[in-house]
């Protein structure tokens, strides 16, 4: 992700977002995907089915990274382990979209801060319900 990109999204991320806040990172967050759905295809194609997780905080190198469904079952044990039961939620609709998703139509991502995770599930060509955060 580019550094100017970075920026506007730490812009945005503030502890109360505005109406018009809340809009402008869910328009932030919707753009991210649309970028990053040719490489949810590629890796999906390498590595199976699966998720990106996006760490918006974490060091650039760390901060994406392709999570196939192995690796999201043993987040999910992980979690569950430690009792982390928002986290280990989020985990588990991630396993079960990953599995049904076509890749060519649907892109999944998981973004992670320090407080909160979220599952994004996005549809390319339905224009009216194409970002649907879980």
């Amino acid at each position: 992700m580019s550094t100017r990109r970075e920026e506007m999204l730490g812009k945005l991320l503030r502890a109360n977002p505005s109406e018009t806040e809340q809009k402008m990172i869910k328009l932030a967050i919707e753009r991210i995907c649309v970028d990053m759905s040719e490489y949810f295809r590629g890796l999906h194609s390498i590595e199976g089915p699966g998720a990106i997780v996006y760490v918006p905080n974490a060091d650039e190198k760390d901060s994406m990274f392709y999570l196939p469904v192995e690796a999201l079952m043993n987040a999910l044990n992980d979690f569950n382990s430690r009792g982390m039961e928002g986290p280990a939620e989020v985990m588990q609709k991630a396993i079960a979209r990953a599995e049904m998703i076509d890749p060519v139509k649907e892109s999944l991502f998981i973004i992670q801060d320090a407080d909160h995770m979220s599952l994004i599930h996005y549809k390319h060509d339905n224009q009216e319900n194409s970002f649907m955060r879980m």
